[in-house]
């Protein structure tokens, strides 16, 4: 099988993947595209796509291109730089690899929710600014309070088990995880509706699909406490920020914390960038040292995997017909 490895300008090729690809009988070609037909004319002939890290030019038009195409593997979590509904409608299995962020992203999350509950970012800005306000109202405490996690993944379930030692009671919703699982981690499976009008802080987990895009809006921020903070280390546009930045102006919620924007980088017009009860962080909550090595890692397991007609670890399209005749794990 023939893999196309897509990686960014940015990217520096591990030397262990031309050697590990060629020892699990890959033919590998490696390219870093700066337009569409790039990636169409380098994956015309390859069985395997695999995007190292969110390459852009992933576009519809060139889908029709991959003529052999049975999978393309999506390194990180998200896959909304990838057309999966083309792909799906062709046949093509579209898998990722959200175990790789996800610690960081767990972490970055508790992070977030500590900053806000305690005012850290504010009281250290308004120091900086030359003003002593030990005043500043703590919308509530993590401990006691009720965390709601709209998405039931990876990193929401390692939030969970961060936020256990914290006495905090966990709600959750997510239509495709049973309440079992939820069980197992002490979490409660409710609406989303039951979700926002009962946490005290609301953090989203959930991937960027049509159904997720302003999941959250005017109508679900007016659900929430007043006194309730909102977290979002998911996708910006899961989000409606002009919604979302008239809410915290007018008080309908105390605060947010986001890794995310609707436009990154933050644009100059951004309704959310100038408000002194957000705080935004650059879209880097899944970074550590060795997380897009733990990427490649798990996408060559992943190829391994696909290449013996194995159903992948993670994919987003469980409606695909494949075009291969896939065998169970």
């Amino acid at each position: 099988m023939k893999i196309a490895f897509l990686r960014k300008d940015d990217q520096d090729l591990f030397d262990w993947i031309p050697v590990e690809t060629a020892a699990a009988g890959f033919d590998f070609v490696d390219c870093q595209p700066k337009t569409p037909q790039e990636i169409a004319d380098v994956a015309a002939d390859a069985d395997i796509v695999w995007d190292m890290g969110g390459v852009m030019f992933f576009t519809a038009e060139i889908m029709p291109q991959l003529e052999r195409c049975g999978a393309i593997i999506r390194g990180g979590s998200g896959t909304d730089n990838i057309p999966v509904a083309e792909a799906t409608a062709m046949g093509i299995i579209v898998a990722n690899t959200p175990a790789g962020p996800a610690p960081g992203v767990a972490e970055h999350t508790i992070g977030l929710i500590l900053d806000m509950t305690r005012q850290i970012s504010r009281s250290d800005r308004e120091i900086r600014a030359g003003t002593w306000n030990a005043d500043i109202p703590m919308p509530t405490l993590v401990r006691g309070s009720t965390v709601g996690l709209v998405g039931f993944g990876h990193v929401p379930r390692g939030v969970a088990t961060h936020l256990q030692s914290f006495g905090v009671e966990l709600l959750a919703h997510d239509p495709g995880v049973e309440s079992a699982v939820m069980d197992e981690f002490d979490v409660r499976s409710v609406s989303l509706d039951e979700l926002l009008v009962q946490s005290d802080i609301v953090s989203l987990h959930t991937p960027l699909l049509e159904t997720t895009h302003h999941l959250i809006g005017a109508a679900e921020l007016g659900r929430m406490k007043s006194t309730s903070i909102l977290i979002n280390t998911a996708r910006g546009p899961v989000v409606d920020s002009v919604a979302l930045a008239k809410a915290l102006q007018d008080g309908t919620i105390a605060g947010a914390a986001v890794d995310v924007l609707e436009e990154e980088p933050a644009a100059a017009d951004d309704p959310l960038v100038g408000l002194t009860n957000i705080v935004i962080t650059p879209h880097n909550a899944g970074l550590h040292p060795t997380v897009l090595e733990n990427f490649c890692r798990l996408a060559l397991q992943t190829a391994i995997d696909l290449s013996q007609y194995k159903w992948p670890v993670s994919y987003v399209n469980p409606e695909v017909v494949p075009r291969w005749d896939m065998a169970e794990r």
